[in-house]
């Protein structure tokens, strides 16, 4: 059985999208076969996996780590705070970024006044990522690194760039195989252009990996194009679903309800869903697109809707906990994904999972896996909304597309990635 050191960000139950679903996904597969010590920023008292040695922290112990090797660590940093990058700022769902408690343990650890408690201040709450996202990876790659010191294990596993370079750290001081899992790219989230200090972590994460698994073909690609990495260091491996019972909930709405579920960001191309609806809506008014999600893009989305006289036709849910996804999917007629560059898409299979007949971006990792959806490139409108209209108006059609896609994810599940994923351990070990 591999040891694996696996590093991550987001987790059940605190998490802001799919790289916590993802992460939680394959190590719950991979935890009857291997042996998984997990580092995160934050644990809970729900925060439990069979066979899988968590570790939050914001519960770390002082037994756990050095302190003086931190405190020397953080002895030449300032109190000068990073500026969360405009990309990840659409990550966010509360106003208050940091409190008073956090800003006050990152003076002090700045200051070279570590210690236990402002650990656990700086690792609370429920903003993950936050004003000061830049310090908190800092501090994560050294706490990650003092834990994994013993080198009791094979293989290192970082999920996305928030861990990189915790995992660089480790593979320096203890000469094991990096694994960096690529979730998404800041090139997906800012634009192909982008060459900012994130993109620079990500290059530098998967300069340093012996081994990178895109969850894409399209992602893969990406990773070659626009970050000048050797193809053949990269794996593809799709994310899964685990398969559930689904029961469909008939809404009573005299209305179709056409679903997007995401970030409100220029990635996720929501200034398509307003040219979309408005070509659908001139001939078929009997429909309601239910955007469910939070960012950037929010308010300039709601008052284009109202310019154009679709404020009826609009409902805005903002942010949802996993369970009111499921209520709203149980719903739904159609969903609907016009991502301008979307490294997978997990919502898409879990629409499919309930029934739900899907029209997404062909820039997309579920395309790959999800041949019987109806595709178009994201700029696409009019395909869109032809598409989108021939699943309101047509049963039989909505049946078939729906029923395929229900078989199609039957072979998309986190055991079949924990496989693959299991193969990539033992090329490293065999080495």
């Amino acid at each position: 059985m591999t040891k694996v050191l696996m590093l991550g960000w987001e987790f059940p139950p605190l998490f802001s999208g799919g790289l916590g679903i993802a992460t939680y996904g394959l190590v719950k597969a991979l935890s009857p076969r291997a042996d998984i010590r997990l580092i995160i920023p934050q644990t809970s008292a729900s925060t439990d996996l069979n066979n899988v040695n968590i570790i939050g922290l914001n519960q770390l112990t002082a037994q756990a780590i050095d302190l003086e090797a931190l405190r020397f660590s953080f002895s030449f940093l300032n109190t000068v705070v990073h500026q969360l990058p405009i990309s990840i700022s659409p990550y966010h769902h509360t106003n208050e970024l940091i409190s008073k408690s956090q800003s006050q343990a990152f003076d002090s650890m700045s200051s070279g006044g570590v210690s236990i408690e402002n650990i656990h201040d700086i690792f609370s709450g429920k903003e993950i990522y936050g004003n000061d996202i830049m310090y908190k990876i800092h501090l994560f790659s050294k706490l990650a690194e003092e834990i994994a010191a013993d080198g009791n294990f094979e293989v290192i596993h970082a999920h996305d760039w928030v861990t990189y370079p915790a995992g660089i750290n480790i593979k320096n001081r203890t000469g094991k195989p990096l694994v960096i899992h690529v979730h998404a790219l800041e090139t997906d989230r800012a634009g192909e252009h982008a060459r900012n200090e994130i993109y620079w972590l990500e290059r530098s994460g998967m300069e340093a990996a012996d081994k990178i698994i895109a969850v894409s073909h399209y992602t893969k690609q990406q990773i070659i194009e626009h970050y000048q990495i050797d193809e053949r260091k990269i794996e593809v491996v799709h994310n899964g679903i685990d398969p559930a019972t689904i029961v469909r909930t008939e809404h009573k709405l005299k209305d179709k309800l056409v679903v997007f579920l995401g970030r409100l960001t220029h990635q996720k191309g929501p200034k398509y869903i307003v040219e979309t609806a408005e070509k659908i809506l001139r001939v078929y008014p009997r429909v309601k697109f239910v955007v469910a999600g939070t960012g950037d893009q929010f308010a300039h989305l709601l008052e284009s809707s109202a310019y154009k006289k679709m404020g009826r036709n609009f409902i805005f849910t903002g942010f949802l906990s996993k369970a009111k996804v499921n209520e709203l999917l149980a719903l739904a007629d159609v969903y609907f994904m016009p991502s301008v560059s979307e490294p997978f898409g997990l919502t898409a299979l879990e629409a499919a999972q309930h029934s739900v007949p899907s029209v997404i971006s062909a820039q997309s990792g579920a395309a790959e896996v999800m041949k019987s959806s109806l595709k178009a490139d994201h700029w696409d409108t009019d395909k869109h909304a032809n598409y989108i209209h021939a699943l309101l108006r047509y049963p039989a059609l909505h049946k078939r597309i729906s029923e395929d896609a229900n078989r199609e994810i039957e072979q998309v599940t986190w055991h079949h990635a924990a496989y693959k994923v299991l193969d990539i351990y033992n090329q490293l070990r065999s080495n």
